[in-house]
């Protein structure tokens, strides 16, 4: 596993600002820190998470810890979340840096990650990839400027650290496919070597279908991946993965195997126990 190492003075995956655009009372906080649907006049205290934490929370691949560290008072919208997620921690601030914080696009969310950097680089590429949008974006430039500046950055080093995240998250992917496509090139090897002493087998056919829904999956997935939709690339390689084993030899001799050794105890079972003494 990475760690998160930023360079000192400039920005990194592991210290990012986002441009907020839109929140509402869609949360609320309990007494215990803990975060929360807002349902009807609710009992705990209003949150407004907005379009980038919300989006964040909703991309985390593992079951998270979220724990509002510092609750909103007067202002909803400012507040500060702890979240960790496997070896992945995440500080989400949200604060005003445009107009008094009267509308929500004139806050922006510091973003700073610790631990699994290829965790954070995937969720920075989610991120982006939901949003629709370029979050390094400021949309009030001066504003922006002078909020990065209090964060020890600048524009230039700070849009290069989120496209970069962006680019290894995507990379992370791309690996992903690959690596499945290795297995795929190993298993039709195989195939090709089983169906050889195997011409009249009825499960060829079928063996030979789950090979090619492997490269079909491969192809969605790699068009997914194009377009930046994470979540469609993983539902491809899940199909193909799943496939791939039922077209692989070496899993059909396994079920044999398990099947030979089932046959062989309940012959064992079916035993008369003679008492010779």
């Amino acid at each position: 596993m990475k760690e998160l190492h930023p360079p000192k003075g400039m920005a990194s995956p592991a210290n990012l600002v986002a441009q907020v655009l839109r929140a509402g009372p869609d949360h609320e906080v309990d007494d215990a820190g803990g975060l929360r649907p807002r349902r009807g006049r609710g009992t705990g205290d209003v949150i407004y998470l907005g379009d980038v934490a919300t989006t964040l929370l909703h991309g985390l691949r593992q079951a998270a810890a979220i724990t509002v560290v510092e609750r909103p008072r007067f202002d909803e919208q400012r507040w500060v979340l702890d979240v960790r997620a496997g070896d992945l921690h995440l500080v989400v601030r949200s604060r005003p840096y445009w107009g008094f914080g009267l509308v929500g696009h004139g806050y922006l969310n510091e973003l700073t990650f610790e631990g699994d950097a290829d965790a954070a680089d995937r969720l920075v590429f989610d991120l982006c990839a939901a949003l629709g949008r370029d979050p390094w974006v400021l949309r009030h430039g001066g504003a922006g400027r002078r909020a990065l500046m209090r964060c020890g950055l600048d524009e230039a080093s700070h849009e290069a650290a989120w496209k970069d995240a962006v680019r290894r998250g995507r990379d992370g992917l791309r690996g992903e496919i690959r690596a499945l496509n290795d297995r795929h090139e190993d298993v039709v090897q195989r195939l090709h070597a089983w169906l050889d002493g195997a011409e009249h087998d009825a499960r060829a056919t079928e063996m030979q279908h789950h090979l090619m829904q492997v490269e079909e999956d491969l192809a969605l997935a790699r068009r997914a991946l194009s377009e930046d939709h994470a979540p469609g690339v993983e539902r491809a390689l899940a199909r193909a993965e799943a496939a791939l084993i039922q077209a692989d030899p070496v899993h059909l001799q396994s079920l044999e195997a398990d099947a030979e050794g089932t046959s062989m105890l309940s012959l064992q079972d079916d035993l008369d126990v003679v008492d010779l003494t």
